[in-house]
């Protein structure tokens, strides 16, 4: 048995959605934020998800879903069939995880650290947020996926990172953004512990 230990941020949801897509049996265990001394005692360091397997110990969710595909080889591939597919698929999770991410990692890094951004940085998350939901809605355009003819750890990521931001309303959506609903919700639909988007 898998065991996976977080809360609710986009890189606990990329671990589930890839877990469920490779039809991987697993158990989540919601840690509480402001007490992460658990996390510690497992992994050495503050960060989720952990993820637990037959004495393996992991973080990082990047880390996480490579070894996932390093070790479960007959499931279905988070990094494609070949190596230009391979790098593409990295090139556009590298996307989500520098650009598409970075408006809301600055925005909970300073809350965190209890100094939240002023309203004139707010403002510019806010617009480096809508270019990278065009960005994004630009390379799905006509495609089912951001890579080849099945989902990837590149949907997985920006469709965790996309979500995230929506539900906590961090920024207002550019008009681009309801074209990614169904691709998103697509995505989402392999996490068996994703809170309704109705409640």
């Amino acid at each position: 048995m898998i065991h996976v230990h977080g809360f609710e941020t986009s890189n606990n949801v990329k671990v589930r959605i890839a877990l469920g897509y490779k039809g991987l049996d697993y158990e989540f265990h919601r840690i509480d934020p402001a007490d992460r001394s658990g996390i510690v005692r497992l992994s050495g360091q503050h960060l989720t998800p952990v993820l637990v397997h037959d004495g393996t110990v992991l973080f990082d969710s990047a880390a996480i879903l490579r070894w996932l595909d390093a070790n479960f080889r007959d499931t279905p591939r988070l990094f494609g069939a070949n190596l230009l597919e391979q790098w593409a698929i990295e090139d556009q999770e590298l996307f989500a995880r520098a650009v598409l991410a970075a408006p809301l990692m600055t925005v909970v890094h300073r809350r965190v650290a209890g100094n939240p951004l002023g309203p004139e940085e707010l403002e510019r998350c806010a617009d480096d947020w809508a270019r990278a939901v065009r960005r994004l809605a630009t390379r799905l355009d006509g495609r089912e996926w951001l890579v080849g003819h099945a989902m990837s750890a590149a949907d997985i990521t920006a469709a965790a990172v996309l979500d995230r931001v929506q539900r906590a309303g961090l920024f207002d959506d550019p008009p681009e953004a309801p074209s990614l609903a169904d691709w998103r919700d697509r995505v989402l639909a392999w996490d068996r512990y994703h809170e309704s988007r109705d409640g």
